[in-house]
């Protein structure tokens, strides 16, 4: 069986969400209310000690924990599938989303 790259699994009431922010990726089991927001925008991404690049990202701020966990567009070829399904869970779950790509979409 093929391991799944995905970073991000949804379910109904949950999502599994893979943080990479630390030395070690560790999967995270999140329900719907252990997430306080899930932020939609564009960032800077670190490239080795000076270089930062500019890409679409993914915020997602939980409860009992201070930093969010970050998904960058340039690390994930699934990018848009997790943008379309947060968009469905938030809504769903009636979760705050601060969606920016989608007013930067229209412009």
């Amino acid at each position: 069986m093929a391991k799944d790259k995905r970073r991000i699994i949804f379910d109904k009431t949950e999502i599994s969400v893979v943080d990479m922010s630390g030395k070690n990726p560790v999967r995270i089991n999140l329900t719907y209310d252990k997430i306080i927001s899930i932020q939609l925008d564009r960032g800077f991404k670190k490239k080795f000690y000076f270089l930062k690049k500019e890409c679409d990202r993914i915020m997602i701020k939980m409860r009992g924990r201070e930093n969010p966990i970050p998904i960058y567009s340039v690390d994930d070829q699934y990018f848009e599938e997790y943008v379309s399904g947060l968009r469905k869970f938030a809504k769903d779950n009636r979760i705050t989303l601060y969606d920016y790509l989608a007013k930067s979409e229209e412009k």
